[in-house]
């Protein structure tokens, strides 16, 4: 079954936590990973110093339950201590499956 739903999160990150946040997303990106509806979890780091999840659901319904979790409550804000700016999300409709 190809993924229904993509979600693009951008990060910035203090240069000072980068470290720490490596590390943290590190340890739990497999965790969110295995959440329920969770298709896959990816994370990303730019040239620019800056980081992207990009995460593959089933449906809206599975992400809302993952954003409902405790889970979602004990990682979202951890990773909000390190930003050095506002989180920027989107939820795209995945029109292609992956075929690389």
């Amino acid at each position: 079954m190809s993924p229904s739903l993509t979600r693009i999160v951008h990060l910035s990150i203090a240069p000072e936590h980068r470290e720490a946040f490596e590390a943290y997303v590190a340890q739990k990106i497999k965790v969110v990973a295995d959440q329920p509806g969770c298709l896959s979890a990816t994370w990303l780091r730019a040239h620019d110093g800056t980081y992207f999840t990009y995460s593959q659901w089933r449906g809206e319904e599975f992400l809302e339950n993952y954003r409902r979790s405790a889970t979602f409550a004990e990682i979202w804000p951890t990773l909000k201590t390190w930003f050095d700016a506002p989180a920027r999300a989107w939820s795209c409709d995945t029109l292609t499956p992956s075929s690389c």
